[in-house]
């Protein structure tokens, strides 16, 4: 289809996807905030995809198998469908069916999607860093490929190794924000290789005994994620819309800030999650629209 055509076969559908778009505002701010800007077949398509994403991570992360097979389901099912009809009767997965064929999603990005979410629901550890990379790859690299897809209108092939990796990067924010919210769920996503304790510590013992060795593990995830966000520039650069680029580059650098804060702070162990304020979202826009305002 050319952009055209996605514009209409979404602008027929988009009164069905406002609950996606209402539901990222309210749970995902930072992620609305970067993408709520592009023209609305864009966004809507993105928010829906998102919501979905969002969806599969909670049943995994719950352990709510029933309701993450139920989604698997319902999408893969839409997929090989002949005609898919979006109504206000669709499931979020039918939905994403949709986006899927309006601007020819490689369906093996959401399949390695749900490999990885599948690694949460059985709870898998990981032994080298090496596989911890594969896991950030299934979880988030792969959404990067997905709406990099809707971003650009044309095949990614060429780009697809530089979005992984910033969706690598991103994905390891996210373990290194959360490792003590996830110790307390009995869940660690450093792999062994960099931190190693005894599985019958409590977390408030792993975090007293291992505080040094964990702040050194956290230290050496960061730099990987540093490295892998210098791909950022190239993947933004190789969209044509301007609007394109400033949400991917917003959206990117909103996450790396958290990352930035956690480096500034040393990885201080902490059960406050470390976030990005609205005052510091603000100053982030105001620097990245110069750029294309001047440009």
């Amino acid at each position: 289809m050319n952009t055209k055509a996605k514009k209409q076969a979404i602008d027929s559908v988009l009164v069905h996807l406002l609950d996606s778009r209402q539901a990222i505002k309210k749970k995902s701010s930072s992620f609305y905030f970067a993408f709520s800007r592009l023209p609305r077949y864009q966004a809507f398509s993105i928010f829906v995809l998102y919501d979905f994403l969002r969806q599969l991570d909670d049943a995994a992360d719950t352990g709510n198998a029933d309701a993450f097979n139920a989604l698997v389901n319902s999408w893969q099912t839409a997929m090989i469908a002949h005609d898919i009809i979006v109504t206000s009767l669709s499931t979020i997965g039918e939905k994403v069916a949709y986006i899927f064929h309006v601007f020819d999603i490689d369906a093996q990005d959401m399949l390695d999607m749900i490999a990885g979410q599948k690694s949460d629901l059985n709870h898998v550890s990981f032994e080298t860093v090496q596989e911890l990379e594969v896991y950030c790859y299934q979880v988030a690299g792969t959404v990067g490929c997905m709406i990099y897809t809707i971003l650009s209108g044309k095949p990614i092939q060429m780009m697809k190794q530089d979005i992984i990796n910033v969706g690598i990067a991103l994905q390891l924010t996210n373990i290194i924000r959360d490792f003590h919210e996830d110790l307390l769920a009995q869940r660690c996503f450093i792999p062994k290789s960099l931190l190693q304790f005894d599985a019958e510590l409590s977390s408030e013992d792993i975090m007293l005994k291992k505080e040094q060795d964990i702040k050194k593990a956290l230290q050496q995830l960061s730099d990987i994620a540093i490295s892998h966000y210098n791909c950022s520039a190239k993947i933004i650069k190789h969209l044509d819309n301007k609007t394109s680029q400033f949400a991917l580059e917003l959206s990117i650098e909103v996450y790396k800030k958290i990352l930035l804060k956690m480096i500034a702070n040393r990885f201080e162990l902490s059960d406050q999650r470390v976030f990005v304020t609205r005052t510091e979202k603000i100053m982030l826009f105001q620097a990245i629209a110069v750029k294309y305002i001047v440009a």
